[in-house]
């Protein structure tokens, strides 16, 4: 702590004052610090600056000290080992320390990492090292990495699922079609147009995979009618079966993606929110006011 949590005055008369003044707060830090030598502690880990004189006494009791200065990494260090984070200065009880198998500093692919290791069965928090050659491969690999993880996360909430590679999408482009021809007026027209946006799916799936995009269509469109299963499989660009090829989606991603998808549409109907298109700000846009011609072109 660098100052206490109230303001107060204190008087000193002569050097004797001044050297009991410090040597208090130095006897009340050793205090503290020999209290968590005392509990078995021997790694502490803080947010934010250390002061010299804490350093100090953790070099003289062989404490190990970590400073991190984000919040958010205190919480995941603390969630990984098992211990609570604590405000107040005092000697924290058994059940709020953690436990870790071993604490080191150690080079990580020409980058100093402090691992903290911690081999329990009940952990709740793992981290996973990613090596590749180029920045972009990286960032596939961690992309991959967090879908898979999400998908994980998300059948452990509920663990429904429909038939992916499009089928879903493709079935229901194809009943709101069929609703469109028995709606009266014009409104059938765009009822057809929002099932046929549907499409978008199956489409971009073909695209990414080199495939004819209007022959999967016309294949998926001619089985729809037998079974809302029917899928485009990218490994051999055929169309089949979704739940055969285990080609399958979540329920609760697909609903919520539905959602705001239509949420999206709405909003850019309404008459009440108008979404504007304005130039970018910056430097140059006052000085290309000042320079057009008095007719404002």
């Amino acid at each position: 702590m660098q100052q206490g949590e109230t303001k107060g005055t204190v008087l000193l008369k002569n050097a004797d004052d001044l050297l009991n003044y410090t040597t208090g707060e130095e006897d009340k830090f050793e205090g503290f610090i020999k209290k968590l030598a005392e509990a078995g502690v021997n790694c502490v880990v803080c947010q934010g600056s250390m002061s010299e004189l804490a350093v100090h006494f953790f070099e003289k009791y062989k404490i190990m000290a970590v400073k991190i200065m984000s919040k958010w990494e205190l919480k995941r260090v603390g969630r990984a080992c098992g211990a609570t984070p604590i405000v107040k200065l005092e000697c924290p009880t058994p059940d709020e320390m953690g436990y870790a198998d071993e604490v080191n500093f150690q080079e990580i692919s020409s980058t100093w990492c402090t691992v903290f290791r911690r081999d329990q069965e009940e952990n709740k928090m793992a981290t996973i090292v990613l090596r590749g050659s180029t920045q972009a491969q990286l960032d596939d690999i961690e992309r991959a990495i967090d879908n898979g993880v999400n998908a994980i996360k998300s059948l452990i909430r509920d663990a429904r699922l429909v038939p992916g590679a499009g089928a879903t999408e493709m079935y229901i482009a194809n009943e709101i079609q069929k609703f469109a021809k028995q709606q009266p007026g014009l409104d059938q027209y765009a009822v057809e147009k929002f099932g046929a946006s549907f499409e978008v799916i199956p489409r971009i799936l073909a695209e990414n995979a080199g495939l004819k995009a209007e022959t999967i269509l016309a294949n998926m469109y001619a089985k729809v009618n037998d079974s809302n299963e029917f899928g485009i499989d990218v490994r051999d660009g055929e169309v089949k079966n979704a739940n055969e090829a285990e080609i399958l989606d979540s329920l609760e991603a697909k609903s919520w993606a539905l959602k705001l998808a239509f949420d999206v549409c709405l909003t850019l109907l309404k008459v009440d929110q108008i979404i504007m298109s304005k130039p970018a700000g910056g430097p140059n846009s006052k000085a290309a006011e000042q320079v057009r011609r008095p007719d404002g072109y």
